[in-house]
């Protein structure tokens, strides 16, 4: 039996009528009539009862039918798990991207013509307005230790008992890497677009960012931490009053993989909506009951 043969007996078991099973399977009814008598002759015996108008499977052609429910079923099934399993693989960069601590990457870093590519993959991600609200500063192999410098004096500044290790510990932050960029969110005042949504574009282009090193081959990480609300190092990184330093993005080739990822359940991120779905017991108001660039002082890093 063809594999259209089963959809044929399937539609007339729906239809219970040659014409509407016909019209459903795109064919005359004379055409459906022969393909089911062809059907008839390879099983050896009558699925249709016979008659001038459609009166039913007999009991043989329903035990066909349900055989063919179940392939068809099965048929289904089996093309969905294999559309899923092609799904899966073309976004698999996306699925498999890991964030990688200095600790676990080595050299090379990627150089400078892929770090441009990073950035021109990250200048490509959503941005309302085309404002790239963000700038990614970018630190030279000669001037790492200039940089260990400032973040030893942030590290003395912020705990002035600091011990010798902790305070090689933050020199190492700025040179443990292959290499190191620094990423700004820099919002753009007084435009129509809403300051949130300028530091959402400034998150899609880190992400694109992040991921375009992962498609090169390099491990990745930004981490923040309290350097980054510093106004002395914000200061002497060129970071404006009025601008963010988000954190500093590590980047090198990975030595040691990182863990797996946590398994997520989707439904902790994942709602539908529809009339008359109650309201969560507790949520944030996302209604602009105050203007979108207002700044609170524990947001401000200087």
């Amino acid at each position: 039996m063809q594999q259209d043969h089963i959809s044929y007996l399937l539609a007339l078991h729906r239809q219970q009528d040659w014409a509407a099973a016909a019209a459903a399977c795109q064919l005359s009814q004379a055409q459906l009539k022969k393909a089911v008598a062809g059907v008839e002759r390879e099983y050896g015996c009558a699925l249709i009862k016979t008659g001038a108008v459609f009166r039913g499977f007999t009991v043989e052609g329903e035990k066909v039918v349900a055989w063919a429910q179940n392939l068809s079923e099965a048929l289904s099934t089996l093309k969905h798990v294999f559309a899923t399993s092609n799904s899966r693989k073309a976004i698999a960069p996306l699925l498999e991207r890991r964030s990688v601590s200095p600790k676990r990457l080595e050299a090379p870093g990627p150089d400078r013509q892929e770090i441009d590519l990073m950035i021109e993959a990250a200048l490509s991600a959503p941005d309302h307005g085309g404002l790239h609200p963000w700038r990614v500063l970018v630190f030279p192999a000669d001037s790492r230790a200039k940089l260990a410098d400032l973040f030893e004096q942030e590290k003395l500044r912020r705990d002035p008992l600091a011990s010798a290790e902790d305070v090689k510990r933050a020199r190492e932050h700025a040179t443990r890497s292959p290499a190191l960029l620094a990423f700004v969110i820099s919002p753009k005042l007084r435009m129509r677009v809403p300051e949130r949504e300028q530091c959402l574009a400034a998150g899609c282009a880190l992400g694109n960012l992040l991921n375009a090193a992962h498609q090169l081959g390099y491990g990745a990480i930004m981490l923040s931490g309290e350097r980054c609300f510093d106004s002395l190092l914000c200061t002497e990184l060129g970071v404006e009053s009025t601008e963010y330093l988000a954190g500093f993005i590590s980047l090198g080739s990975v030595a040691v993989a990182p863990p797996p990822r946590k398994p997520a359940m989707l439904d902790a991120v994942r709602a539908v909506w529809g009339p008359g779905v109650p309201e969560p017991a507790q949520r944030n108001d996302c209604r602009d009951s105050v203007p979108s660039t207002a700044i609170t002082g524990s947001q401000k890093p200087h």
